[in-house]
């Protein structure tokens, strides 16, 4: 039998035992890619941390580069102008930023066992390594978002985006929906109207962006088949894709300040439990996995049973895709 393949990975209280795992010797055109966080959202990755690691790199004589994409909502980060406006208020305002896809220019890469091509930023060949700090939180679609997530949705174009959100299909529960209108006002696709003093999505209208879920007070909005797994798929092609790109890549999970939407959202969410710490490693698989795992004994077995995802297919159709391996051993730094 062949062995079978481990990952390190490594966790820490702190980001400072982390900046030591960091190679010296990283070739240049080296970015940086976190989330600024959508205006209105307080949990988003403390700019502090994304610092440490800017001046560490700065130290060793490197000159990074924070990269981030528009969202495909409307939002403060629809366009560039206000995107880079919202980073700055956020508190990343220490380094140079490129907003890859310059609202929606993009290039396209061929998908892995598909006909279709991966949208993804333009400006992503400027890049050979990129240090990825994700925020792990919950996702609406994807029951979670973390590394894995944030090469795939993060270095799409909007139009990428588009592409993996259409795979959603929502319907509305006519016996739990209330009439209240919160989805129809939240909506920016034209997609939900009111028949009888109840909402109904148009389904060739909706993008699947999910954002009607979020404000529904009685959970009335629900996912159609199975569009979620769909996504993660999507969301895994897209990662392969980006990864013709950017060969190297390093990952670096932040397991505070966890919450059950994602860093989107433009309102205050409350802490969904304690702080872990902060992981580091070379694959994007194994750092997803156990931060998961992490979470749900943190939780004892509360994120799982809340989210009330199978968020399993993101990190098998990974590991299936040769993006990394679920097998890991963990680490504790000092």
């Amino acid at each position: 039998l062949s062995k079978i393949m481990t990952s390190k990975v490594y966790l820490s209280k702190t980001i400072e035992p982390i900046l030591n795992l960091i190679p010296t010797n990283l070739p240049p055109n080296l970015a940086i890619k976190t989330h600024f966080g959508e205006k209105g959202c307080t949990t988003y990755p403390n700019p502090e941390i994304i610092k440490k690691v800017y001046n560490h790199l700065i130290n060793q004589s490197h000159k990074p580069t924070l990269i981030e994409t528009n969202v495909l909502y409307q939002g403060s980060r629809t366009n560039t102008t206000d995107h880079l406006q919202t980073a700055k208020e956020h508190g990343f305002d220490f380094a140079p930023i490129d907003i890859l896809d310059n609202d929606n220019q993009f290039i396209e890469v061929p998908i892995d066992n598909s006909d279709k091509n991966a949208k993804l930023a333009k400006n992503l060949p400027n890049y050979n390594t990129i240090i990825f700090i994700s925020h792990f939180t919950g996702h609406i679609i994807a029951g979670f978002g973390a590394a894995i997530k944030n090469i795939s949705m993060r270095l799409a174009s909007r139009g990428g985006k588009l592409d993996m959100h259409t795979t959603a299909i929502l319907t509305v529960n006519p016996e739990q929906c209330t009439g209240c209108e919160n989805c129809l006002n939240k909506c920016n696709f034209n997609a939900i109207t009111m028949k009888n003093n109840k909402a109904e999505i148009n389904t060739k209208t909706c993008i699947g962006c999910a954002a009607c879920t979020a404000v529904c007070p009685t959970s009335a909005i629900r996912w159609q088949g199975s569009s979620s797994e769909e996504l993660q798929k999507k969301i895994v092609q897209y990662a392969q894709a980006a990864k013709k790109i950017i060969p190297n890549m390093i990952f670096i999970n932040i397991l505070e300040n966890i919450t059950l939407e994602c860093d989107c959202v433009n309102y205050p969410q409350k802490i969904f439990t304690k702080d872990i710490g902060i992981l580091y490693s070379t694959d994007p698989v194994a750092i997803d996995k156990a931060s998961l795992d992490l979470v749900n004994k943190q939780s004892q077995g509360g994120f799982h049973k809340i989210k009330q995802t199978n968020n399993s297919p993101q990190i098998s159709y990974a590991e299936k895709m040769g993006l990394g391996t679920q097998n890991y051993t963990l680490t504790k730094l000092q």
